[in-house]
């Protein structure tokens, strides 16, 4: 022990540069540790929340999250005669960035069928979709307001009450 003290006080500088680069290590794990478990964790709420057994995409995209899969509306009709099948329903996923608050608010737009699987189980204010076209569901997060407007490409959206 006293070998170890005498070595930290002829050595200061480098005790202190050692001690200061393995900080900055740690910082940079948990900071990468804390990242990925975020984007995991995400990526999970979107894949969990229709509550989905099995997923029905287009021959030779790369799944519903990460490209476009274009199928009939007759092929879902047809899986849900499937036996075993309770429910069955369309669902499209695009990210797209939107002028909203003097900013660029960037979204994750789940489309759905009203009354089938893929939309909010709960709908904490406001109301449920009664249209099956220009009416939109905000989560919490996207900082959009009840009463708010947003604009989508060509359509003006309204946050309900």
């Amino acid at each position: 022990m006293n070998l170890a003290w005498r070595d930290v006080r002829h050595n200061l500088f480098r005790f202190i540069l050692t001690c200061l680069g393995l900080g900055l290590l740690m910082t940079v794990v948990l900071a990468m540790m804390g990242i990925y478990n975020g984007l995991v964790s995400d990526a999970l709420n979107i894949v969990k929340a229709p509550q989905a057994d099995i997923w029905v995409v287009e021959s030779g995209t790369q799944g519903p999250f990460a490209e476009a899969s274009k199928i009939p509306g007759d092929t879902r009709n047809a899986v849900a005669r499937l036996h075993g099948v309770a429910q069955a329903g369309s669902i499209t996923y695009q990210t797209i960035e939107a002028p909203f608050g003097g900013a660029v608010l960037r979204l994750y737009v789940i489309g759905y069928e009203r009354g089938r699987l893929g939309g909010p189980q709960i709908i904490e204010e406001g109301r449920d979709l009664e249209a099956s076209h220009f009416e939109l569901v905000a989560d919490a997060k996207s900082g959009l307001t009840l009463g708010g407007t947003i604009d989508l490409g060509r359509n003006r959206f309204t946050v309900y009450h």
